[in-house]
C-alpha cells in the first residue's frame, strides 16, 4: 500500500526506526526478526514494504529511536494515569497517539546522563501502564487497530516530543545511584557527601533523616521487607538510635516513599512495620555498632575506639573458650546487599601477605584477583597428599574452584599467571625427600575437557590444576565427548577428590582413578556470566560449589610497581614446599597414596561448629532455593580453606610439626574466606540469574515470532516445537511467565496462552 510506506519513510525521516507487522494484528510478520528488524535507511525501509505492501508500522522504541512511550490501556490505564499523577505530579504535554480502543501513547525523550529505560508492565503494580523502551515497540498511525479502527494523532503528529519529569524517571528507570549497581558497572564517579545540618537540629537525627531519603524505597513484590529491613537497621544500628526515634523517622521520611506505603492505621500493618526495628536489632549485621555516625563524624574517636575495645573482648573471649561456640557472634549479611568488603589478605601468612599486598599493587586489581587466586593454586599443591578430617566420615581436601568474573581490560588474568607459575616448574630432585612416597607429575593442565583431564590424573598422583583464562569453555565443554558419559557428574566428583571409574566399550578399556583431585581457577567475562551460571545447574549442586569475585571497573593507571624479588620467592618456595611434602603410606594392594590427615583442636572445633550451625540456621530460615544451596556448600568450603590457611602457615614456616592438630587462627582465617566468599556469590548470581532470565525471554519469543503465525502460544505449541527445552507444563509456563515479567509478552486466557507485545 503505497500510502502506508510513505508514511513509513516520513517516520524514518524523523530518525524513528520502523518496520513491519501484519495488518491490524500488532505482530510482526512470522519469519521475519520483529523490532530486531527496524531501520532509517530508506532503501532498507522500501524494501520491507515492497515485501509485504499491505504492511501496518510498526515504531521500534528505544536509546536507538531516542525516544520511549507510556502505554495508557483504556480506562484501567486512564485510572491508573490519575492516581499515578497524584502520587508523582502531573506529565506535560507531549506527543500523544490515541488508539480505536481508546489507548493513549505518550512519547517521551530518551533519557540522558546513561539511564535505560525498560519494558515494564503495570508500572509500579498500576494495572493499564505499561512502558515500552529497549526491546519494545508500538504500532503508529495510521495503521489499523485490532478492533477495526485505526490509530491516530489526536493533536497533530508534529507535537514536540519532551523530558518526563524527573519525579516519573526515578521511578521508571532509577539512576545508578539509586538503584543496585551490577557488579560489573561502574559506580559514579562522585557521590554527594552529607549535608550540612539544619540550624537548630540534632545533628544525628538531621543527618539519619537525610540518610533515609538516600535509601532504596520498598517496593510490593521487590525485596520489600529487606530494604525496610536495611533502612531499620540502618537507624538502630548505624545511627544507635532508640526504637522511638528510629520508628519515627521510618514513618515519616522512608514510608510515604515505599509503594505501597504501610498503612498506619491499620493494626496489622503497623505492627508489620514496627516489627522491623526489633528484627533490626536482633538480627546479626556486619558493620560495626554506630558505623554511620563514624562516617559521619558524629561520634568522637575515643567513643567509637571504645565500642570497637569491648566488641573485640567479647569475641576474644569466646574464641578462648569462656563462652558457649553456640553464642559465638559471626556477623554478616547473608543478602549479598549493602558494602562489598575488600578480601581479607590479613589472614595469610605475614611474608605471603606481603607478596599479596604486592601484586595487588603491581597489577592495580582488586585484592580478590590476588586473594583467591593464591588459595586455588595453593590446595592444588597440597592436593590428595593432604586432608581435614572434622568428624568419622566426613574428610575434606584442600580443593576449591575459583572463577575472577571481570571485563575485558580488567587484567583479571594478569596475576592468576604469576600465582600459578610455581606449579608449572618441576619439583627439584634434592628437594624430594622419601622418593616412593612423593610421586611427582604435571600438575596444570589447560585443556578442560574430560579426556584431557582424565589422562593427567593417571599420571599425576597429587592431582590437578585446571587453569584457563576464560572459564567459559570449561563449562561449555561439557559433555562433548558423549562416549565418556555424564561431564558434569565427573566434575562433581573431582570436586570431592573422590575414585573415579570409567568403563569404555571401545577397546574393552578401564580407568580407575583412586583420587581424582581437580582445582579449578580461571576468568569469566560478564557478558558470558548468565550462560555459565545457568540456574539448571543449581539442581546438581554445580554452581554453588564454584567461587567467585566481581569488583566494579576500576581505572587501571599506570604503576611502576613491581613484586619484589624476595617477596616472589617466598611464594615460590611456599607453593614448591607444599608440593614436596610426601604421603605417609601406600597400600601396596590397591596402589593408593594415603594423604596426612589433620583435626581441629577444642577452640577451631568450636569455631568451626558455630560457622556450621549458622549456616544450617540460615538454610532453614532462607525462603530462597539458590541461598539455601549456596550456604549449604560453604560448611564444607570454610573447612577447605581452614586447610589450606594449615597448609601455608607451615609453608611459610618449613615447619616439621605437620601432624599437630590445626589451631584457632586457622579456623578464623577459613571461616572469614568463607563468609566473604557466600556474600560475593549472592551478591553476583543475583545479577546473572536476571540476565539469564532475560537471554531465555528473548530466546522464546523469538522463537514464537518465527515458529507460530498468530504470534502466540500455548503450552501444548512450545513443548512441540522445543520438547527438549520445554519438557513439561510447569516448566514450560515458568518460561512463559518470564517473557510476560519482562513486558515481551501479555497473558490473552489465565495462564493459558501469551501474544507477543
Amino acid at each position: 500500500m503505497p500510502e502506508m510506506l510513505d508514511y513509513a519513510l516520513k517516520y524514518a525521516a524523523k530518525g524513528w526506526p520502523v518496520f513491519t507487522i501484519a495488518p491490524k494484528t500488532k505482530k510482526p510478520y512470522p519469519g521475519s526478526h520483529g523490532f530486531k528488524d527496524a531501520a532509517t535507511n530508506e532503501i532498507l525501509v522500501t524494501r520491507m514494504w515492497d515485501e509485504h505492501p499491505d504492511a501496518d508500522i510498526a515504531f521500534a522504541t528505544g536509546k536507538t529511536a531516542g525516544a520511549w512511550v507510556l502505554d495508557i490501556d483504556g480506562e484501567e490505564g486512564s485510572r491508573s494515569l490519575t492516581t499515578l499523577e497524584a502520587e508523582l505530579g502531573p506529565l506535560p504535554e507531549t506527543l500523544e497517539q490515541r488508539s480505536a480502543s481508546g489507548g493513549r501513547h505518550l512519547f517521551f525523550r530518551w533519557p540522558a546522563g546513561g539511564r535505560e529505560v525498560r519494558n515494564k508492565q503495570a508500572l509500579l503494580g498500576h494495572q493499564g501502564i505499561d512502558v515500552r523502551g529497549d526491546g519494545g515497540y508500538v504500532v503508529l498511525a495510521p495503521s489499523g487497530h485490532p478492533s477495526g479502527g485505526t490509530y491516530s494523532w489526536p493533536y497533530g503528529e508534529e507535537t514536540p516530543i519532551v523530558d518526563v519529569p524527573v519525579v516519573w524517571l526515578d521511578a521508571i528507570a532509577p539512576a545508578a545511584s539509586q538503584r543496585r549497581l551490577a557488579p560489573w558497572e561502574s559506580p559514579p564517579e562522585t557521590m554527594p557527601g552529607p549535608r550540612p545540618a539544619a540550624p537548630g537540629a540534632t545533628p544525628t537525627l538531621e543527618r539519619a533523616r537525610k540518610y533515609l531519603g538516600e535509601c532504596e524505597a520498598a517496593v510490593q513484590g521487590n525485596g520489600g521487607h529487606d530494604k525496610l529491613l536495611w533502612a531499620a537497621r540502618a537507624m538502630v544500628i548505624g545511627f544507635q538510635l532508640d526504637d522511638g526515634a528510629a520508628l519515627s523517622l521510618l514513618w515519616s521520611e522512608y514510608n510515604p516513599r515505599c509503594s505501597p506505603p504501610w498503612e498506619q492505621g491499620s493494626p496489622s500493618e503497623r505492627r508489620d512495620f514496627e516489627r522491623k526495628v526489633t528484627e533490626a536489632r536482633q538480627t546479626a549485621c556486619k558493620k560495626a555498632p554506630g558505623w554511620l555516625l563514624d562516617e559521619y563524624g558524629l561520634r568522637s574517636s575515643e567513643s567509637a575506639m571504645i565500642e570497637q575495645l569491648a566488641a573485640g573482648n567479647r569475641f576474644a573471649d569466646a574464641l578462648l573458650g569462656r563462652a558457649a561456640a553456640t553464642e559465638l557472634e559471626i556477623q554478616t549479611d547473608w543478602s549479598g546487599e549493602g558494602t562489598r568488603l575488600p578480601f581479607p589478605i590479613n589472614h595469610f601468612p605475614a611474608a605471603i601477605a606481603d607478596y599479596c599486598r604486592q601484586m595487588i599493587d603491581a597489577h592495580v586489581v582488586d585484592a580478590s584477583f590476588v586473594g583467591l587466586p593464591m588459595l586455588a593454586v595453593a590446595g592444588a599443591a597440597m592436593g590428595n597428599a593432604w586432608r581435614l578430617r572434622l568428624k568419622k566420615g566426613f574428610v575434606v581436601p584442600p580443593l576449591i574452584w575459583v572463577g575472577i568474573v571481570g571485563l575485558s581490560g580488567s587484567n583479571k588474568s594478569g596475576p592468576a599467571y604469576e600465582i600459578v607459575a610455581p606449579l608449572h616448574d618441576a619439583v627439584p630432585p634434592e628437594a624430594i625427600k622419601a622418593a616412593m612416597l612423593n610421586p611427582q607429575g604435571r600438575m596444570v593442565v589447560s585443556d578442560a575437557t574430560l579426556e584431557a583431564v582424565i589422562a593427567r590424573l593417571g599420571e599425576s598422583h597429587r592431582g590437578l590444576l585446571v587453569f584457563r583464562d576464560e572459564l567459559a569453555g570449561w563449562v561449555k565443554g561439557f559433555n562433548a565427548y558423549k562416549k565418556s558419559g555424564g561431564d558434569e557428574q565427573a566434575w562433581l566428583e573431582f570436586w570431592g577428590a573422590k575414585s573415579y571409574h570409567l568403563d569404555r566399550k571401545t577397546n574393552n578399556e578401564q580407568i580407575h582413578i583412586h583420587s581424582a583431585a581437580v582445582s579449578v581457577l580461571g576468568g569469566l567475562q560478564p557478558s558470558v556470566l548468565a550462560e555459565c551460571f545457568d540456574p539448571g545447574r543449581f539442581a546438581s549442586g554445580f554452581v554453588p560449589r564454584i567461587l567467585v569475585t566481581c569488583p566494579a571497573p576500576k581505572k587501571m593507571y599506570w604503576s611502576e610497581i613491581e613484586v619484589g624479588a624476595e617477596s616472589s620467592a617466598e611464594w615460590y618456595d611456599a607453593i614448591m614446599w607444599l608440593r614436596s611434602r610426601p604421603f605417609v603410606g601406600l597400600d601396596p594392594n590397591t596402589g593408593q597414596y594415603q594423604g596426612r590427615v589433620l583435626t581441629l583442636n577444642r577452640d577451631a572445633k568450636a569455631l568451626y561448629v558455630a560457622f556450621f550451625n549458622e549456616m544450617t540456621d540460615y538454610i532453614a530460615k532462607a525462603d530462597n532455593e539458590r541461598a539455601q544451596l549456596f550456604a549449604s556448600k560453604a560448611r564444607v568450603q570454610c573447612a577447605r580453606m581452614i586447610l589450606i590457611h594449615r597448609g601455608l602457615v607451615l609453608a611459610a614456616q618449613k615447619s616439621d610439626d605437620l601432624d599437630k592438630p590445626i589451631g584457632i587462627d586457622s579456623a578464623l582465617a577459613g571461616i572469614e574466606w568463607m563468609k566473604w566468599c557466600l556474600n560475593e556469590q549472592m551478591r553476583i548470581y543475583s545479577f546473572a540469574a536476571g540476565e539469564h532470565a532475560r537471554q531465555e525471554a528473548d530466546y522464546l519469543a523469538d522463537l514464537i515470532r518465527a515458529r507460530l503465525k498468530e504470534q502466540a502460544a500455548t503450552v501444548r505449541n512450545l513443548m512441540k516445537i522445543n520438547p527438549k527445552r520445554y519438557s513439561s507444563a510447569p516448566v514450560t509456563l515458568a518460561a512463559m511467565q518470564q517473557v510476560v515479567d519482562l513486558g515481551l509478552a501479555r497473558w490473552t486466557e489465565p495462564k493459558k496462552k501469551i501474544e507477543l507485545i
